[in-house]
Order: structure tokens, then sequence, then C-alpha cells
């Protein structure tokens, strides 16, 4: 099924409007329309405390969401137009739990872009959690970096594979996009001597798998230590700039752990290229 329904996580800063911006090329490449969603989260005050507050306070401060839900809105708009963006683009903005909504919405799409939200790792900050977003949505996720350069496509990817059945979901997932590609890294960890440990026989390797769908594949073993696993696909990344890195979001194999612990958790907050992640 080819990609034609982008739906965008957008509050107006500065990772949501990179995800725009990459939503805008992905759009423009596969010809598919553009919708931003904000869920936003209005003041809630007891029922004690709120016979206290005055009704003309009450009143501006309903007007203040309102004014900030426009800002936002207008911000969306003027950064496809700046984009010189002439597709299908809607606009939806609705109040409640960011981390229920979110997911909700994007079963209705192709695919959900989302910027880097770093402080989401950090205890007691971030309304949006990226383990909510990526375990109840039911589609791929594409978590972009907030310091991304947004440029043309250059028609490689690369995905951490290991086998694992996060690993499976997220290469099959990604796979219209894939084949796409001019060139494909297929990296793989051989930490500390272990080796393959998929247990496949030959012929039913990931690679032939790949180069049945006409996919350029190019294997990229990583012999490094596993508690640095995370930094050498970063290395990778950094050194080819591929346009997405796709990664499973959950699992126990060398890519990943149960509830983005480990390397998934490294990958995503020290982030330089868009990854995709499905559960």
């Amino acid at each position: 099924m080819a990609i034609k329904d982008l739906l965008v996580a957008y509050d107006g800063n500065q990772a949501a409007r990179k995800a725009a911006e990459l939503a805008v090329q992905m759009a423009r490449k596969y010809e598919a329309s553009i919708t931003g969603l904000h869920i936003y989260q209005a003041e809630t005050y007891e029922s004690h405390v709120k016979a206290w507050i005055p009704e003309d306070v009450l009143a501006r401060v309903a007007e203040a969401h309102i004014a900030a839900e426009n800002a936002i809105e207008a911000s969306f708009t003027e950064l496809l137009a700046k984009a010189k963006f002439k597709g299908i683009a809607n606009w939806q903005s609705q109040r409640g739990r960011a981390n229920e909504l979110v997911p909700r919405y994007s079963r209705y799409f192709d695919l959900l872009l989302i910027g880097q939200f770093t402080s989401a790792f950090e205890p007691g900050l971030g309304s949006i959690q990226p383990e909510e977003i990526v375990m109840r949505s039911g589609k791929p996720v594409v978590i972009v970096p907030k310091g991304l350069d947004v440029r043309p496509f250059k028609g490689t990817a690369a995905i951490a594979w290991d086998g694992s059945r996060s690993a499976a979901r997220a290469l099959t997932d990604a796979m219209q996009i894939l084949e796409t590609k001019e060139r494909l890294d297929v990296i793989v960890a051989d930490s500390e001597g272990e080796g393959d440990l998929t247990g496949m026989p030959e012929g039913f390797d990931i690679m032939s798998h790949l180069q049945r769908h006409g996919i350029n594949v190019t294997k990229v073993s990583l012999k490094v230590r596993k508690t640095h696993i995370g930094d050498a696909i970063l290395d990778h990344c950094a050194k080819t700039s591929p346009d997405v890195l796709v990664m499973g979001a959950y699992g126990r194999g060398k890519f990943g752990t149960l509830l983005f612990g480990g390397i998934t958790r490294h990958v995503l907050h020290h982030m330089n290229v868009p990854v995709l992640l499905s559960h």
C-alpha cells in the first residue's frame, strides 16, 4: 500500500516544526496529504476552587487558550506556505490527553510523524511519552530529531536488524519506504564475538529477503560491546546520513529492550536522523 496520508503531531516548537518539514518532503515524494494535529489540555479546576475564581478571569483564561490554539494553527499554515506545499493539507485540534488521542488519530493515517521529545526521558518532565505513542498507535511512527537539517532525500536508508519480532514488524511497516530507496544498510551487531544469533539457515537470511523485493542492500556488521551498540548505530548514521533509520521499538533482541530501555532509548535520546518505529 502506498503512502498517501500523513499525520503530524504539531505544537509549534522546534521539534514539531522539523517533523512538519520532513512531512512536506515525504508528501512531495509520495504525493500524499498532510494533516496537522494538536492535542491540548485546558486548565481544569476543582469545583470548590472554581467557585472562588471570578467569571471574568475564567473568561480571559478561555480566550487565552483559544488565542494559543489559533497561533499554533497559523504557525502550521505558515510553515506549509513557506515550503510552497501545494498538496492537500488539513488541521485538527482537540482537547484531551496527547498520549491517548495522538495514537487514536494516527490509526486513520498511513504514518505518524512526531518531533523528538528528549524531556520525556527525564522523570517528571514531558506530557508525551514515546512508549505510549508507539505502543498504542498500531501504525508506524517516525520520530524526527529536533536539530535535523531537513534536505532533499538521498535515497538511502538503514535498518537495525537483530531478528526479533519488533525488528520484523518495523521492517514490514517500513517496506513501502524502503522499496523506494537506492540503497539500504542492514546494521547487524556482532557483539562480543556472539555472531548472528537468528539461527536461520543459508538462503533464509534478511539480506536475501530484501533482495527479493528488489532492494539494493549492504550488510554492516558492528563489532562492538553490547553497551556500545547504540553509539555504534548513531556513529554509522552520522557517517552515512540515511534518510531514515528503521528500528523495532520493543523486544529483547540486541537492538531493543522492553519498554524503550537500553539501545532504543539511547538512540532516541541522541538521535541524529529520523527513526521509524513500530510495535
